[in-house]
């Protein structure tokens, strides 16, 4: 079935990334009102259009559920970084210092955003929900997600758990995969898990080569540190060589989307590292399971398509620009004075705070390993 979103008058200002990097915008840039301005950094294009276009349903969702948008008359403006990293700066660069906005979303993807940084550096309050940016504390950056050291540790620990020896990582060579690397590695040693590692370009078609030699170390379990279409090569060289192997991918890999191209080369387990609220049912929070469920029937209904575990932590974002522009106004300096005084506050996934000193979320301890059965298309924890 196709999936469609709802688009809304907020939304509805429409900006040209031209060649030089300058930006031509067809409205005012309080054409949607004078209320704050949010700018969005999303793929529209380009390998990560997918993603793109969860992150819209999940806006969508976010304004179904959430009144602040309502009652402050917020101003959503997207941009399409075309999922390269010299779009990122683009859109960095527009709303930092061409169409200023108020507060910025994204870029999401870890490798992306690490370009378009020094931009946002000097520009109003952001937020990204990618486990692979960990934020300088003299920055007006934050991240919603949890880190990817406590991800990965957590995909370690499950290989420790059930006594597995050796491990298999297959990771991109880009930034994300480098830090997965590091972490996987650092885990491994801690946790006393051999770990082999071989990368591949993301851009790939063919990974037969590196899974050789990592199938040549006996794993009794397999990592693939790589999202959308680089994990799919990944799925289906492991298929080609008959090698049905307990395999864990990364929780950008979670969308309806992944799962209908890659159904044929899913492992009989799959595994994915989440939060507990990811399966809401099996939550002893009855508030918080009841949120996550009005977030997913929300999602699905503007998808057309359940969401992805990415977007749940888009769902933060979206919910903590909402409240730091309703309680701090739109001056930059009160915006990030307020990120800074956080505390506890609830999310989908895990309740968010921030400091002087930390910029990122710390979920330690709040990672739980999900099984996919792609065969009923339904999850469950793993043992």
């Amino acid at each position: 079935m196709k999936r469609t979103h709802v688009r809304h008058a907020a939304a509805g200002v429409t900006c040209l990334i031209l060649v030089a990097g300058a930006s031509a915008c067809a409205d005012d840039k309080r054409s949607g009102g004078d209320g704050p301005r949010v700018g969005v950094i999303l793929s529209r294009s380009g390998p990560a259009a997918a993603l793109g276009e969860d992150i819209e349903a999940a806006l969508d969702a976010f304004k179904e559920i959430d009144p602040t948008t309502a009652d402050l008359d917020i101003e959503y403006v997207t941009c399409d970084d075309k999922s390269t990293p010299e779009g990122a700066s683009a859109c960095a660069r527009k709303f930092a210092q061409e169409d200023p906005v108020d507060m910025i979303f994204g870029p999401v993807i870890g490798a992306i955003h690490a370009k378009a940084a020094p931009i946002l550096r000097t520009g109003p309050p952001s937020i990204t929900p990618s486990p692979y940016v960990v934020p300088s504390p003299d920055s007006p950056i934050f991240s919603v997600y949890g880190s990817a050291a406590d991800m990965n540790h957590t995909i370690v620990q499950h290989a420790a758990d059930r006594d597995y020896e050796r491990m298999a990582l297959l990771a991109t060579t880009d930034q994300t995969g480098t830090i997965a690397v590091e972490n996987i590695e650092k885990s491994a040693e801690k946790l006393g898990v051999k770990v082999a590692v071989e990368r591949f370009a993301a851009e790939d078609v063919d990974a037969t080569a590196q899974l050789n030699r990592l199938l040549d170390t006996d794993p009794d379990y397999v990592y693939v540190a790589a999202s959308g279409a680089a994990a799919g090569v990944a799925l289906k060289g492991l298929k080609q060589l008959d090698a049905d192997l307990p395999t864990a991918l990364a929780g950008s890999n979670t969308s309806a989307d992944f799962f209908a191209a890659a159904s044929k080369a899913l492992p009989s387990e799959t595994l994915f590292a989440v939060t507990p609220s990811w399966l809401p049912d099996d939550l002893d929070d009855a508030e918080r399971a009841d949120q996550v469920r009005e977030f997913q029937r929300a999602f699905e209904k503007a998808a057309d398509a359940p969401p992805s575990f990415v977007v749940q932590s888009v769902y933060d974002s979206f919910q903590v620009i909402a409240q730091a522009l309703d309680k701090a106004g739109t001056e930059r300096d009160d915006i990030v004075g307020y990120m800074e005084g956080l505390d506890e506050s609830q999310g989908l996934n895990w309740t968010i705070s921030f400091s002087e000193s930390r910029h990122n979320v710390s979920t330690l301890g709040n990672w739980t390993m999900a099984r996919y059965d792609p065969a009923a298309k339904q999850w469950s924890l793993a043992d």
